[in-house]
């Protein structure tokens, strides 16, 4: 799943958040892009559900509740 902002492979710093810029260079490797519109240049929030608890690997933008 690639959501809210893709790092480019040959990209150190900068992430894509255009929406149709990432559809264009992953149309092929993906089902679907959902564009949601441009994103911002900062990090999100990644959490993960797989072990059915909720564990935040990385705190970002927005607030958890």
């Amino acid at each position: 799943m690639l959501t809210t902002s893709v790092r480019a492979d040959d990209e150190v710093e900068e992430y894509m958040t255009d929406p149709e810029l990432i559809y264009e260079k992953y149309e092929k490797q993906v089902d679907l892009v959902i564009d949601g519109g441009y994103g911002q240049n900062v990090a999100s929030t990644i959490v993960d559900c797989s072990t059915g608890e909720i564990d935040i690997i990385r705190q970002g933008i927005g607030i958890l509740e």
